[in-house]
């Protein structure tokens, strides 16, 4: 076992990008020694020699290179997407616009009615949600309830399918005078039309539930094995995303980001006016996870699990955020971004995708500043 480990981790020091992934192994895990050691240095005043130091780094490089799940093959990477994106790159090269929610101000949310049109719009890419009915039935929906984007109440999960089935996604919708009833999908159902359309896809996966949703990715991946090379999921879960490549590293995975999300349910770009998750000791805890959380992430969990990109909150996109990433490798995509002003920002200055409820195309000279 140890000569396989050895070899293991030999093999893995091949140059890619010009850097050695013995050195990201050991600075990862330097990384992660020293906040463990300084954390409980100032709780307990320890102090010790080097050369625990040393041993201690060398065996989290060891148990780093058992646990950590490689990144898929970059030529998968490549074709579902795209060459990293850089300022200048042309629409032939670079899909700039993803339609979030299947383009949703465009049309109902979510729905097969805002993928046709999408795709009818120039969409290649199509980013939609994953919630479960109280028959654990995978729909395409975002909210936790129905009531923000339907004429009934109450919780997702507290609804059958067939009885989800009768609520019209187009009732609250601006647009929805122009549709007849829209129904929310299945996920099997949107998935095929997804494919039949070729339109690349965005799966966010909103449940808690690990196993259960993990199952349900994984199965969607035997039952359609062309979501390979057209697919990529994404969470705000990490150990999500975990389970799921532990099981088919192939698949393509990044983390959906913001700050504040574990003890706050809203975030517009500023800290007016959020919603607590939590109340007590539960709010406590979930604000230290968030200050920490952001650091962890871009040091030590991205390359634990192997991701290809990070879909964030457009407010922290800046260009050090951007380049912190494309160092690792990683791209960074931006949500939700419906202003043309902010999309041709992101496109010609730092060069990053947007997420964007609309495919609506505003001309420079109509924009107002």
């Amino acid at each position: 076992t140890k000569l396989i480990l050895l070899d293991s981790l030999l093999q893995e020091t091949s140059m890619e990008n010009g850097v050695s992934w013995f050195v990201v192994y050991a600075k990862v895990c330097g990384l992660a020694w020293l906040s463990i050691y300084l954390t409980f240095g100032l709780v307990f005043g320890l102090i010790t020699q080097i050369t625990l130091h040393v041993m201690i780094v060398g065996l989290l490089i060891c148990l780093l290179t058992y646990f950590r799940l490689p990144p898929p093959n970059q030529s998968l990477v490549r074709q579902v997407l795209g060459p990293q994106p850089r300022p200048g790159l042309p629409d032939t090269e670079i899909e700039w616009e993803l339609a979030h929610r299947a383009a949703c101000l465009d049309a109902p949310e979510n729905s097969v009615e805002a993928l046709h049109l999408a795709v009818k719009n120039g969409a290649k890419t199509i980013e939609f949600d994953v919630s479960f009915t109280s028959c654990k039935t995978p729909v395409v929906f975002h909210d936790d309830s129905v009531d923000r984007v339907t004429q009934a109440t109450g919780p997702v999960s507290s609804y059958t399918n067939s009885k989800l089935k009768k609520l019209n996604l187009a009732s609250k919708h601006p647009l929805g005078a122009s549709h007849d009833f829209v129904k929310i999908p299945d996920l099997e159902d949107f998935v095929q039309e997804c494919l039949k359309l070729k339109a690349k896809m965005i799966i966010d996966l909103k449940s808690y539930d690990v196993d259960e949703t993990a199952d349900v990715i994984l199965d969607l991946y035997k039952k359609f094995p062309a979501m390979k090379t057209c697919t990529i999921v994404t969470s705000f879960f990490p150990h999500l995303l975990y389970k799921i490549r532990l099981q088919d590293s192939d698949i393509i995975c990044s983390v959906s980001f913001r700050p504040h999300f574990l003890a706050y349910s809203t975030y517009d770009g500023t800290t007016v006016n959020m919603k607590h998750r939590f109340t007590g000791l539960k709010f406590v805890a979930a604000r230290l996870v968030d200050a920490v959380y952001p650091w962890l992430l871009e040091n030590i969990l991205w390359f634990f699990i192997g991701l290809s990109a990070v879909l964030v909150h457009k407010a922290i996109v800046t260009p050090q955020y951007v380049s912190n990433w494309r160092e690792k490798g990683i791209r960074v995509v931006a949500w939700t971004v419906n202003d043309p002003l902010e999309k041709a920002y992101l496109r010609h200055k730092l060069g990053v995708q947007s997420l964007t409820d609309t495919l609506e195309k505003v001309k420079p000279d109509h924009w107002v500043v």
